[in-house]
């Protein structure tokens, strides 16, 4: 078949995974785990998840509750955190929604990122969280603290599952693109990952002698 006529191929809906590192991790890191050991002192029991003997979801961790932010706003080291994570998160929205970008009529629109959710996760040797997916959110992230000097792509990766029906014919050339059912990407500290929210994802067992630590959050944009 010719395709010498085709002048478009329009990208919808767009999956996209985004990569962002902070640069000053390395000045923050000690403070932001003894912030975290402390925290675990004053709350061991962690969120209620931890509490329900019935829930699945996740395996041999520690969690805290999902108002870390809110409950530690004070805390410049965690503050200055979460605004490198919301200007990420700002970032792959402007990505995913250039062309509602180029039809508003003001040239110089403001946002406002709101963390509606965060928290953070020290996982056990062991440890790992099941496929799954965040609602009342619009984007998701996870921040790497720690991740230990054995970790990676089989010893606590992050990885997202293929959005798209199982029945798509892979085997034949048409396919081809949707030949991987994963998409698995190494932890390093300092690193943040943000990607949609429908996005299903979970973490591979982490086997390592040192604890992995983690920060995540949901997040809703508002054009102001």
């Amino acid at each position: 078949m010719n395709t010498d006529g085709i002048e478009k191929i329009h990208n919808v809906w767009p999956l996209i995974v985004g990569e962002f590192f902070n640069h000053e991790h390395i000045l923050i890191k000690d403070e932001l785990i003894n912030f975290f050991k402390e925290y675990e002192k004053k709350l061991p029991e962690g969120n209620e998840q931890l509490q329900d003997k019935n829930y699945v979801g996740n395996y041999n961790l520690y969690q805290s509750k999902y108002n870390l932010l809110a409950e530690n706003e004070n805390n410049k080291i965690l503050k200055g955190v979460f605004k490198f994570i919301a200007k990420s998160i700002l970032t792959m929205s402007k990505k995913a929604n250039k062309k509602e970008l180029e039809n508003l009529k003001n040239n110089d629109p403001k946002f406002n990122v709101n963390i509606n959710e965060s928290w953070f996760i020290r996982y056990n040797k062991g440890g790992f969280i099941l496929p799954h997916a965040h609602g009342n959110c619009s984007w998701c992230c996870v921040y790497y603290v720690q991740i230990g000097k054995d970790a990676s792509k089989k010893n606590g990766s992050t990885f997202f599952l293929r959005p798209y029906l199982t029945n798509s014919l892979k085997e034949e050339f048409g396919g081809k693109y949707l030949k991987n059912n994963t998409a698995v990407f190494n932890a390093e500290e300092g690193k943040l990952l943000v990607w949609p929210n429908f996005l299903q994802h979970g973490s591979h067992p982490y086997q390592g002698n040192e604890d992995r630590i983690i920060i995540s959050a949901n997040s809703t944009i508002d054009l102001l």
